[in-house]
């Protein structure tokens, strides 16, 4: 099912519109790893927004950090609503880590999105002109999504090119030691 989404953001970008691998381009930044592929976009209030996925993985990773969220009590679960300005809301459950890297403390949740626990979530991600970031009710920070789409594009060119580069699928982490930099979650 993961393959089939991969095959709708290539077929609905732009040729050449996608982000080169390792290369900054507006608000996003597309790294490849051995067997992954991560994008990444930073808010003017400081958070930051790590998208990644492991070839052969039926789910992507988000992580949002700030380095002024000294509140998150580490392995807590907190209930997010993510707002994609002008599309939709969609609840998330994320957990809280505190010691991540410089980029602060943060919140990491996994979206499955050719399963129903995906509701729409990349499409509205990919078509919103932002993402307002809520929890108890109040707003935490609103991050432009600005080159959404192209970014989601970038991700699954670059997914697709791990699977290729394998000539099968690759054996993905486990979840709890599926992040960039070995960042348990």
């Amino acid at each position: 099912m993961f393959r089939h989404l991969i095959a709708a953001f290539l077929l609905a970008a732009p040729t050449g519109a996608a982000l080169a691998q390792g290369e900054d381009t507006g608000d996003w930044a597309l790294a490849a790893m051995p067997n992954g592929c991560m994008v990444q976009a930073t808010s003017p209030q400081g958070t930051m927004l790590s998208i990644w996925g492991f070839a052969g993985e039926d789910k992507l990773a988000f992580l949002l950090q700030n380095r002024e969220w000294n509140a998150l009590r580490d392995g807590a679960h907190y209930d997010l609503k993510l707002e994609f300005l002008g599309v939709r809301s969609l609840p998330v459950n994320a957990t809280a880590r505190r010691e991540i890297d410089q980029d602060g403390p943060g919140f990491f949740f996994t979206v499955e999105p050719g399963g129903s626990t995906g509701n729409g979530f990349l499409d509205a991600f990919s078509t919103a002109d932002g993402m307002r970031i809520s929890q108890g009710g109040e707003s935490v920070d609103t991050l432009p999504l600005d080159g959404g789409h192209l970014a989601m594009a970038a991700l699954a060119n670059c997914l697709a090119d791990r699977w290729s580069e394998t000539g099968q699928v690759a054996a993905a982490p486990e979840e709890e030691d599926a992040s960039p930099a070995g960042l348990t979650i």
